[in-house]
């Protein structure tokens, strides 16, 4: 008979903890202050990561347009030279045509610089065009260089019977 009543006290005694518990749960009903207070602290700090990740994506994603932009210049201008539209003549910081190249006239000027070489092969020269945004240095412009070969136009071929009677 002992053992069933220590088994029932058993029972009982659970049963009350667990009521117990339950009260204590019910009778908390929100929030402390110390857990709002966390709570709005990871937020703040959230937040803050957030706009520094959106501010460092949109600086590149501008450095990103303004290269695109800069190769495409390069290779407009470089494809004027090779047409004879421009001369190859070394230039020094000369503007875009605004019109021309469709730029918006309120935004800095890009700007750009052709220097030439002569190269190993006769006839041919090597023509360098570099663009930048004109902006001052301490805002770190966007810099794009292209480089192609080109005829010299300068060259005349050895005439035929020069070469005719040098080789006999």
């Amino acid at each position: 008979m002992e053992i069933r009543n220590t088994k029932y006290e058993i029972r009982i005694k659970r049963k009350i903890q667990i009521r117990n518990a339950q009260n204590i749960l019910e009778q908390r009903n929100g929030f402390t202050l110390l857990e709002v207070i966390l709570a709005l602290t990871i937020l703040a700090g959230a937040l803050a990561v957030l706009g520094e990740v959106s501010r460092l994506a949109l600086r590149n994603a501008a450095g990103a347009r303004d290269l695109a932009r800069a190769q495409l210049l390069a290779e407009s201008k470089l494809a004027e030279i090779a047409a004879g539209i421009t001369s190859s003549q070394a230039v020094e910081n000369a503007a875009f045509d605004t019109s021309s190249e469709s730029l918006d006239p309120a935004e800095p000027a890009w700007i750009y610089s052709i220097s030439t070489q002569s190269t190993d092969e006769e006839g041919l020269i090597s023509v360098r065009l570099t663009v930048t945004r004109d902006l001052p240095a301490g805002q770190h412009p966007v810099k794009f260089s292209l480089v192609r070969w080109l005829p010299d136009p300068n060259y005349t071929p050895p005439s035929q019977t020069t070469l005719i009677s040098g080789g006999t």
